[in-house]
């Protein structure tokens, strides 16, 4: 790091609204940051190299991703990479949108963690610098390129010595693309494709096979044998796969077949792989992954939901090793409480709120977007076509329902909004016209949902209607919860508390009690046996059987459903 301290350039991204934060990703320059020593990383911050080549977002999360082929800088002073000028051999093509998938990747695990991967690009065009390769050959001897290809690596070491740091290992994921025939991803772990078509019992048999993959030491340490964490159910692949991305190697394409070409990873040409994951040692392990360009790369939406997919799938994968990424902590619900289904499902918390489409669908983006784009069903496609912003109701009660859209002429004029309750059941219908009223929410009313679990709102155009059709956000509040409901709630936090059978069991005694009392419209007799409940907990908490960090919750949300219940009853 004596390279890069000092001279860094520094932008935050953390706790911007999405709006906000795609303004930072895609449209500030390097003005937007400033000059900043290196003493520690900021997670969600980006940091660049003197020139501005080459971007490392800081993390708080045991897993590393690199993007050195997807940038688009082509400055003078470097001149253009060439076989005759870099050696035979020497590749110039950009792998196209890996850069933007980098950053869907950080966006994805940020809304299911509430933390940062480490995240470093290269935004320098291939034709001036491949990252992924030796520093001769990668820089071509120009002294500007030899310096971006050293933060880059240096950058790549930071993080790697922060996730040693603080999680005694992590994983490395080296993103590139590829074009070639079949639309799969294709995992590099420094094996050949050759190798690859053994059997699983001449893989295990051969120790060598073993030590020189990228992710050795994870393997040596599990009790798994080598094929299965290769390919077998546990495997990356297989989960890929299960996700609905094709994928080699894995259960269901163990292997390149003779004749299909398959980036190994394996030094040469690759060098990220080799250099960053533990094939030589240590605890970074990795993989690089050559991901296929339809479905995949080809759109922001494409890649939102690919980025969503990782991020879920390595928080099951990982685990195995020892790698824990927990999801974000949940908080009882709270009226106010908000839940944003966007369009983008790498913006989404995968525990709250997922948008899926049938029919025909294609990006949009106007000014009039909330976050990055919009989804777009085309006046000749939106026949049939229809958008669910599904979102996970925590608690009985009254929610408001909101929409936004860009507005814009050629669009429907009449919309219809499904609003569905938990069981499927249609809770109300509206019909909305988008050529007006953009770029806000609009209401569509509160709504009582009377179970937990997964509730949808369902947008298609009217029958007969003209005009293209498009599904940005919902956004969803909880407006009200009647006293008895949020004694459900209380009732949910004690099943989580680490009490025997027998104190849960008087808990919620007192629970049930105070619910029945409060249906029945006895507010002070349904607040007395609150008071029982608050204090057989505070008991709990004094004998050490809970910590104040396990009560404490528990008892401000029995007051909070306390001073509710006055309220309501117009005390």
């Amino acid at each position: 790091m004596a390279l890069i301290k000092g001279r860094l350039r520094r932008r935050q991204l953390l706790a911007l609204p999405v709006a906000a934060l795609a303004c930072v990703l895609v449209g500030a320059g390097p003005a937007a940051g400033h000059r900043a020593e290196a003493e520690a990383f900021v997670p969600g911050t980006s940091y660049f190299g003197e020139n501005d080549y080459i971007e490392y977002v800081a993390g708080n999360l045991p897993v590393i991703f690199t993007a050195p082929h997807g940038g688009l800088l082509e400055p003078e002073a470097i001149p253009q990479r060439s076989s005759a000028s870099c050696g035979p051999g020497t590749v110039t093509v950009t792998d196209t949108n890996t850069e933007d998938l980098a950053r869907q990747i950080q966006q994805a695990f940020f809304s299911r963690t509430g933390k940062y991967p480490h995240v470093i690009i290269n935004r320098l065009d291939r034709s001036r610098l491949d990252a992924n390769r030796d520093i001769g050959q990668a820089a071509c001897g120009n002294p500007l390129a030899e310096q971006a290809w050293r933060e880059y690596h240096e950058f790549i070491d930071a993080a790697k010595a922060d996730a040693l740091a603080e999680f005694g290992r992590g994983w490395y994921t080296d993103l590139h693309g590829h074009g070639h025939t079949v639309a799969r991803l294709e995992l590099g772990y420094q094996l050949t494709a050759e190798t690859l078509r053994r059997s699983d019992a001449e893989l295990d048999a051969t120790p060598a096979f073993e030590e020189s993959v990228s992710f050795r030491t994870f393997s040596e340490e599990s009790p798994l044998s080598f094929s299965t964490l290769l390919r077998g159910p546990t495997a990356l692949g297989t989960y890929l796969a299960d996700a609905g991305y094709p994928t080699v190697p894995s259960q269901q394409d163990p292997a390149p077949q003779v004749g299909e070409p398959y980036f190994t990873a394996e030094n040469p040409p690759s060098y990220n792989t080799p250099r960053h994951a533990c094939s030589d040692g240590g605890y970074i392990c990795g993989v690089q992954i050559e991901a296929n360009y339809a479905g995949v790369r080809n759109t922001l939406t494409n890649r939102s939901n690919f980025a969503t997919a990782i991020a879920d799938v390595y928080s099951d994968f990982l685990a195995q090793f020892g790698v824990r990424i927990e999801p974000r902590a949940q908080t009882p619900p709270m009226p106010g409480d908000e839940i944003i289904v966007d369009n983008l499902n790498s913006f989404n918390d995968p525990a709250k709120a997922r948008f899926v489409t049938t029919g025909r669908w294609a990006d949009g983006n106007n000014s009039q977007s909330y976050g990055l784009n919009f989804q777009l069903s085309s006046s000749t496609l939106a026949k049939g076509s229809t958008a669910e912003f599904q979102f996970y109701v925590p608690t009985p009660g009254s929610y408001s329902i909101d929409a936004w859209w860009p507005a814009q002429s050629g669009r429907s004029g009449s919309v219809v909004y499904q609003i569905h309750e938990t069981d499927g059941t249609v809770l109300a219908e509206v019909v909305r016209d988008q050529r007006v009223d953009g770029e806000q929410w609009n209401p569509f009313g509160v709504h009582h949902f009377s179970k937990a679990g997964w509730a949808k709102v369902v947008v298609s155009r009217s029958p007969g209607s003209t005009g293209s059709l498009a599904a940005d956000a919902v956004r969803v509040t909880l407006a009200h919860l009647t006293p008895s409901e949020g004694v459900a709630v209380l009732s949910g936090l004690v099943g989580e508390l680490p009490v025997d059978a027998g104190n849960a069991q008087s808990l919620n005694a007192k629970l049930d009690a105070a619910s029945a009392q409060f249906s029945r419209g006895n507010v002070e007799a349904g607040k007395n046996q609150l008071g029982a409940f608050i204090n057989e907990v505070g008991a709990f908490e004094r004998a050490g059987i809970l910590s104040t960090e396990q009560a404490r919750p528990v008892i401000d949300y029995a007051e909070r459903v306390t001073r509710d219940a006055e309220q309501q009853a117009g005390r």
